[in-house]
């Protein structure tokens, strides 16, 4: 009975204490996260080397907190291809760190560094439970981001973000508009901090989509301007100035629709520098569709084909080249839901890579073909 009484006060004051932070909104911090290990085996073809690895392919670890009535915090930390800072193995990134104020579904405020929304895919790619690829559609495969610049194709930051959706029956409209900083960021500790925008311009983008029963559809767009080309403008005889903020333009659009058991999604990206110089010209294309079906409700097979497109042409006042280069993937899988936690996957792809390059009198300097197959296996975790 004594020691009753000694910790019936003391569970007061804990339900106190929990009372107030109720009442204010607060919650404890929840700390959870996503992470796919994968067996990858690449064959030996067009004097490519064969080889096997298995690999912590990707982790995210998020923390969650709501600070006040609408009011959230958001922390995502990321780890790629084995992370390993000793052994300067992958990488480890800051992706996110906001707040957002909810009023309702129709308004929703984030300040902070943040995934901006673009396209279906660019921010639930990190959702390696949710998705069934092992390897993702190209553009969302954050494991390539040491040998594609994934950046180029989807924004990876923003810092002010609107969003939110309208309903008009079974119609919902969804819209986002996002700022964030320019491609121009400073590397180099001698020009002062890093990460900081060297500009004085910003991003600019956004999506406007429909959603309507089983349907889903949108378009997006960015918009920024780029200084990394200045360099180059004396080659072409130009200024300095003609170079210094180049319009860079991305447009995507996304399409998904699921009729029964089957389920479809696609997407395309086009991005395109308008440097005003003919001689300039630097295009990226990415478009992606698959077509997927349920055998039972834990089972789900899917066909997948991957298209990257880039042409780059530089036709200096001595000397330059065109290069044209088409990587194409099809491929095809497997994804069992062992759970809400585990998923079981697996892969095959084909891809076929082809660049030609010619001189800037339009003579052949190089045909070069490049062409493997790829035999994957992971499993994917949420905890």
């Amino acid at each position: 009975m004594k020691r009753l009484k000694r910790i019936l006060p003391l569970m007061i004051l804990v339900f106190a204490i929990s009372s107030i932070a109720a009442q204010r909104g607060e919650s404890p911090i929840r700390i959870f996260g996503y992470f796919q290990n994968s067996f990858q085996q690449w064959t030996e073809e067009d004097n490519r080397q064969e080889l096997n690895s298995f690999s912590l392919q990707q982790l995210n670890l998020f923390f969650q907190k709501d600070l006040a009535r609408n009011w959230t915090a958001f922390i995502n930390f990321e780890f790629l291809n084995n992370f390993s800072s000793i052994r300067q193995w992958g990488s480890a990134n800051l992706e996110e760190a906001w707040v957002k104020f909810r009023l309702n579904e129709k308004f929703n405020l984030k300040l902070g560094l943040q995934i901006p929304i673009f396209n279906n895919l660019n921010t639930i790619k990190n959702r390696t439970p949710l998705l069934p690829y092992i390897i993702r559609p190209i553009a969302y495969e954050t494991s390539f981001n040491e040998i594609i610049p994934l950046e180029e194709l989807a924004p990876a930051r923003a810092f002010a973000q609107v969003y939110g959706f309208l309903s008009a029956g079974k119609l919902k409209v969804d819209y986002a508009a996002y700022l964030g900083n320019s491609p121009n960021i400073n590397n180099d500790r001698n020009r002062g901090p890093t990460g900081l925008d060297t500009s004085n311009t910003i991003l600019v983008g956004g999506r406007l989509g429909i959603r309507f029963r089983e349907l889903k559809l949108g378009i997006s767009a960015t918009r920024e301007n780029r200084g990394d080309f200045r360099s180059l403008a004396p080659l072409f005889g130009r200024p300095l100035s003609a170079l210094e903020e180049v319009p860079s333009v991305r447009l995507g659009g996304d399409f998904s629709l699921n009729v029964a058991n089957f389920s479809f999604e696609s997407e395309f990206i086009n991005v395109n520098i308008n440097d005003n110089i003919p001689e300039f010209e630097l295009d990226l294309d990415f478009y992606y569709g698959t077509l997927g079906y349920y055998l039972t409700d834990q089972l789900f097979l899917y066909g997948s084909y991957w298209v990257i497109k880039s042409r780059i042409e530089l036709l200096f006042l001595q000397n330059g080249f065109i290069d044209d280069e088409e990587v194409v993937v099809p491929n095809a899988g497997i994804s069992y839901n062992l759970n809400d936690r585990i998923h079981l996957k697996g892969q095959f792809a084909r891809v076929r890579d082809h660049d030609i390059e010619f001189d800037s009198s339009g003579v052949l300097n190089s045909d070069t073909k490049d062409n493997f197959s790829v035999y994957a296996l992971a499993v994917s975790i949420f905890f």
